[in-house]
């Protein structure tokens, strides 16, 4: 993504604004399919209050028999949502009072089989609140494990939902090819197809270690985990194990969100770690700050520490407002980068129509600033350094710190990644 990124959002939207037909109906044609997926949401609570996390499941029906089609997990009472294709599905779910993945004669919510949800393209199913009855069993006895669960086949993906497409703590190395900066830049006008064939997920770099804190780190757009490799290659192995986001950047943030989030979420309950540092470069410190704000209602104790992001557009693109304004086709992120977008001040205000009422980061999470200027200039050759030096974002900053450098030269400073572990020192 070196050029890739170089290039970013404001030449990229140019090229689009100008895009031939091919280009804008394969957006078009992408959106159309994002805009006919069904999504199933509603809250999850315990009868009793809740010793483990709480696990929704989705269930489709097979020739035989129920099969199971995803499952979410809310660490803690609240809400859940599912993305899928239209078609005949039963919710389910129950308390996983041990934390194992698996159901082993646990409070169980057992579904009406003669009550399906039956949704056709696009529907909404919202509004589904769940009661966990204490006594509640299902009809069979048994072990039902959820762990392994992930679409195989093209066709079969198909039918999947789009957690159930992503991918968890799989172990991989920054040489994969679906971390190809061609393969990353075309999920910004092809996001459903990136999601279809599995790419996104949170990636491990090496084998889980519970004794070392993870840093996730979240690319921006047109990005992916390869941007990364001299800060994670400078990074401290003995106290830290990298964790990579890799998602399509032409995806709605609030959607990206959501899906980080639950993603997440799997891995805490999973691995039951107790501290996190989350890196950002970019638009994904627009990202990372939703997930990271989100994060810290949905989790049942929230491990994040520490929150650095890096020549993050946290005032907006002019250049994204004028792609929405004037592009023949526009891409769903661009809404958020706009400045003023309701996503992008909703990162600081619960009311962003009126900005009377600050939305801050949790005093548990020392959030620092990173950002990049070039040769004097007012901008580091991208993103306005005012747009990066966003005020509300400055007070709530323990520490900041500018470069000259490029916005991509940035993940490349030798400066830039010593401070990066100055910071990180002070994690306990």
């Amino acid at each position: 993504m070196r050029e890739g990124v170089a290039r970013c959002l404001g030449v990229t939207l140019a090229v689009l604004a100008c895009a031939g037909c091919s280009t804008i109906l394969a957006v078009k044609g992408e959106q159309r399919l994002a805009d006919e997926l069904c999504v199933i949401s509603g809250t999850v609570a315990a009868e009793k209050p809740a010793t483990g996390p709480l696990v929704v499941a989705l269930f489709t029906r097979g020739k035989e028999d129920f099969q199971l089609v995803d499952y979410f997990i809310a660490a803690k009472p609240g809400a859940w949502i599912f993305g899928v294709q239209s078609g005949t599905y039963w919710i389910a779910a129950f308390e996983d009072v041990n934390a194992d993945g698996a159901y082993h004669d646990e409070p169980f919510y057992r579904p009406d089989p003669a009550k399906p949800l039956v949704l056709t393209s696009g529907q909404k199913a919202t509004g589904i609140d769940i009661v966990i009855p204490f006594a509640g069993r299902p009809l069979r006895t048994g072990t039902y494990t959820l762990q392994g669960l992930m679409a195989r086949g093209e066709e079969e993906q198909k039918i999947k939902s789009i957690y159930a497409l992503s991918h968890a703590g799989e172990l991989t190395t920054l040489d994969d090819p679906r971390f190809a900066e061609a393969t990353a830049e075309t999920s910004m006008w092809k996001f459903y197809d990136f999601v279809i064939a599995g790419r996104a997920g949170i990636y491990f770099l090496e084998p889980y270690d519970p004794k070392r804190i993870p840093v996730l780190f979240v690319h921006g757009i047109n990005g992916t985990p390869r941007n990364f490799r001299s800060l994670i290659a400078t990074l401290d192995r003995k106290r830290f194990q990298p964790w990579v986001v890799y998602y399509p950047s032409g995806a709605r943030l609030d959607t990206l969100v959501t899906w980080l989030d639950e993603l997440y979420t799997r891995l805490e309950v999973r691995l039951r770690f107790d501290r996190a540092v989350v890196v950002a470069h970019s638009m994904g410190g627009l990202v990372a700050r939703g997930f990271v704000l989100r994060h810290h209602r949905t989790s049942a104790e929230d491990p994040i520490r520490t929150f650095v992001t890096i020549s993050s557009p946290l005032g907006g693109m002019e250049s994204a407002g004028k792609g929405v304004e004037d592009s023949p086709v526009v891409v769903r992120s661009w809404y958020a980068l706009a400045p003023n977008s309701d996503y992008l001040d909703g990162l600081f205000y619960d009311d962003p129509g009126t900005r009377m009422r600050r939305r801050r980061l949790p005093d548990t999470i020392a959030y620092h600033m990173i950002f990049g200027f070039k040769g004097g200039c007012a901008s580091d050759g991208v993103v306005a350094v005012a747009s990066q030096l966003r005020p509300e974002a400055q007070e709530e900053a323990v520490s900041l710190r500018g470069f000259d450098e490029t916005h991509t030269g940035i993940l490349d400073s030798a400066a830039a990644a010593a401070h990066l572990n100055a910071i990180l020192a002070r994690v306990r």
